[in-house]
């Protein structure tokens, strides 16, 4: 398993989680933060200032954060910004909203875990037994594609030269050979998240299903 990367996490949802943590921040700092908390997202330098502008002013009329505080001068990394109440409908809306896709995730749940408040932790719990349950449910599905095609490739007929189109083959059916493994390492791996968050909860003092 590669390190867990929230590389699909929105730079609007990372910074309305921020201004959520901490309000009255300055774009400068709302920048540093983007750069030391995702890096490995590698938003732009200038993602802080557009993003900010963007939905401060936003064509729907419902700002998702307000300037509170402008300086003079033609720099704007000194503004200040909190979050409007649209911002913050947005933001415990994508807290809480299922990840999508097969597998077009799914690393969104490593952006909420960074950007979680105490009283999300039941719902993260629940989204990583979830996304084990998706990657057992794959792993099931890829193990009897690659049986299928391992008993395909015995009835073949081997050919004493291979030519360009068996080479190909050979390519495209790596996938087949890799898939099942993959599948099985990111159940183990949202197990695992699982398994650390409903011991932090209990800890905590809060109230989870309790697993099946």
């Amino acid at each position: 398993m590669s390190k867990p990367n929230p590389a699909d996490l929105p730079a609007s949802m990372a910074i309305l989680g921020m201004l959520h943590e901490t309000p009255e921040m300055t774009v400068a700092e709302v920048g540093e933060e983007l750069k030391d908390r995702f890096a490995v997202c590698r938003f732009d330098a200038s993602t802080a200032r557009h993003t900010l502008l963007r939905m401060e002013k936003a064509k729907d009329g419902r700002p998702r954060v307000l300037c509170t505080y402008r300086p003079a001068g033609r720099s704007r990394m000194q503004d200040r910004y909190a979050l409007a109440p649209a911002g913050v409908e947005e933001f415990d809306g994508w807290m809480f909203m299922r990840p999508t896709g097969t597998p077009a995730l799914r690393e969104a749940l490593y952006g909420r875990i960074e950007l979680c408040r105490l009283e999300d932790l039941p719902e993260l719990i629940r989204i990583a037994r979830e996304e084990r349950d998706i990657a057992d449910a794959l792993y099931s599905q890829a193990k009897g594609k690659l049986k299928s095609h391992l008993e395909a490739t015995r009835r073949r007929r081997p050919r004493q030269e291979l030519g360009p189109e068996d080479y190909l083959r050979k390519v495209r059916d790596v996938i087949k050979h890799i898939t099942p493994e993959y599948w099985s390492s990111r159940s183990v791996h949202f197990d695992e998240i699982a398994e650390q968050l409903e011991d932090i909860a209990k800890e905590a003092g809060l109230d989870f299903p309790p697993r099946r």
